[in-house]
């Protein structure tokens, strides 16, 4: 067989698996070669330092929602959405950073807040994430902000996906994206976020029309 034809074979292969997951992933392989180079860069970031707690250590399928303002004072939040073997959760974290000479580093604010979900509420969202082809994302957007409130979702799956070919993806955005930003809007609903707390989260750092 002609590599040609190998390689034809290979990505009407991917193709078909994708859309048998409901998504209509568009697998642009100059996004896909951006998206691992930026996953290079991310893992080598003051964020991966920052991070509380690294994806790799998450023993279940999880999704996190890090809303994370560039100003000192402000506070991060997080949110992570676990299926641990058919019992969702979410838990809610806050943490402000502490100035420790030219480092920075996270220190939690009070106690973690737990909410128990349903299996339904799960597979909503996770069949949202795919609807909306998260997993193919540019992991960057190509508009760059100052002093933006950024908006850091990641998914960490037991299984490889078949659009990607990766078990983990994360994106971040500061603005624009309405899909993206409809993916969030849902996890903080997920977390009994009020009204008022995501109006003001937005006012402060989101311009999605």
């Amino acid at each position: 067989m002609k590599l040609k034809t190998l390689f034809t074979l290979l990505f009407l292969t991917l193709l078909s698996s994708c859309y048998s997951e409901k998504c209509n992933c568009l697998l642009d392989d100059e996004i896909l070669k951006e998206n691992i180079e930026s996953f290079k860069e991310i893992e080598k970031s003051e964020w991966n330092e920052l991070r509380v707690e690294n994806y790799k250590t998450f023993k279940t399928d999880t999704y996190r929602l890090t809303i994370y303002p560039t100003w000192m004072d402000a506070e991060i939040s997080e949110y992570k959405l676990e299926n641990g073997w058919g019992d969702p959760k979410i838990s809610i974290n806050r943490y402000e950073r502490i100035l420790d000479g030219e480092k920075t580093h996270l220190k939690k604010i009070g106690q973690t807040e737990e909410i128990s979900l349903s299996e339904n509420d799960w597979n909503q969202f996770d069949n949202l994430v795919t609807e909306q082809c998260f997993w193919t994302m540019p992991i960057r957007s190509k508009n760059q902000y100052l002093d933006r409130t950024s908006w850091i979702l990641e998914v960490k799956k037991e299984k490889t996906n078949s659009c990607s070919n990766r078990d983990y993806h994360i994106v971040s955005r500061g603005a624009e994206s309405p899909e993206y930003f409809e993916l969030c809007d849902r996890l903080l609903k997920l977390g009994n976020s009020s009204q008022k707390e995501q109006d003001s989260l937005l006012y402060e750092s989101w311009t999605s029309d």
